[in-house]
């Protein structure tokens, strides 16, 4: 009788260690699961400028191995909390984690404060900045003409769309955040087919390089065909180093060249067929059913969009 216990209570314990291995193995595959496609990098940098409203902090980082160069770039945050004590200047350390889809600052470690002339370097970047801000293109204004060049290698002016209510954006084909450049055009792909449906006709999408020196018009038609895109109404643009900054100051872009790569903000904007400034998004945080009904509003008057 007691054998028979004995074996039984084994064979119990058995059972109970196998079900446990067989949990643990489950929950070791969910958790790869979960984490399958998100590179983390820990990086150092310097806090350069705030932005609690749009959860962005722009810094300046180290080079990242097999991933970015050492450069200026603003990141998102999920919880605008992680950026909770820090200032301009701050020494830090960061998590970046980033998808095929998204990228974001998950943790943020202050390590110093900013020596007196580093914080004075901070300042005047910043006051650059608020420079570009106040002497852009203001919504009501109109916004001047300018020439570039198409995927084609023809001629194009914001004249040429008059009349249509232009939706215009700023792209580089090697940007390598995901939720910068891609989200933009992907945002345009979408976009492109509710205005088509919508609206046929009647707008034009811009997308305009701020990487003239690669991004040549076949370039761009290359990238144009990833997306899609019809260029009867959707246009990729560029020009010389002159012409790109020029439209970028007109709409306040930040953009500059680093290592090889482009340290930007972002910039989108409705113009309406009167050619007048509408409306400026100056972050990714905009949905293409955000701005399909801004621009049914411009045209129509109506804040009404039909169902896909």
């Amino acid at each position: 009788m007691k054998t028979k216990v004995i074996l039984a209570g084994l064979g119990l314990l058995t059972l109970v260690a196998v079900s446990s291995v067989l949990a643990l193995r489950h929950q070791q595959s969910t958790t790869a699961v979960m984490n399958a496609g998100v590179k983390t990098f820990v990086v150092r940098g310097q806090v350069r400028s705030l932005d609690l409203t749009n959860r962005t902090v722009r810094i300046t980082h180290e080079a990242i191995p097999d991933y970015m160069p050492a450069m200026t770039m603003p990141f998102e945050v999920k919880d605008v909390a992680v950026l909770n004590g820090l200032a301009p200047g701050d020494e830090v350390q960061f998590e970046l984690a980033v998808t095929d889809d998204d990228s974001w600052i998950a943790r943020v470690q202050k390590l110093g404060s900013a020596a007196p002339a580093e914080a004075a370097a901070v300042d005047a970047s910043a006051a650059t900045l608020a420079d570009r801000e106040a002497e852009r293109v203001q919504v009501g204004e109109t916004v001047p003409d300018f020439q570039l060049v198409d995927q084609d290698g023809r001629a194009v002016r914001l004249s040429d769309y008059r009349g249509r209510a232009v939706v215009l954006t700023f792209i580089y084909t090697r940007c390598p955040l995901p939720n910068f450049c891609p989200l933009m055009s992907k945002h345009f792909a979408e976009l492109e087919q509710r205005l088509n449906k919508e609206l046929p006709g009647r707008y034009h999408l811009l997308s305009i390089s701020m990487d003239p020196e690669f991004d040549t018009p076949a370039v761009l038609k290359e990238y144009a065909s990833r997306y899609e895109a019809r260029t009867a109404d959707w246009t990729f643009a560029t020009g010389d180093a002159g012409q790109i900054d020029t439209v970028a100051q007109l709409l306040g872009l930040y953009y500059v060249r680093e290592n090889g790569l482009i340290s930007h903000d972002l910039r989108t904007a409705l113009i309406g067929p009167d050619g007048r400034l509408v409306h400026l998004w100056k972050s990714n945080v905009w949905t293409p059913y955000e701005v399909q009904r801004r621009v049914r509003e411009t045209l129509t008057g109506s804040q009404e969009v039909a169902v896909r």
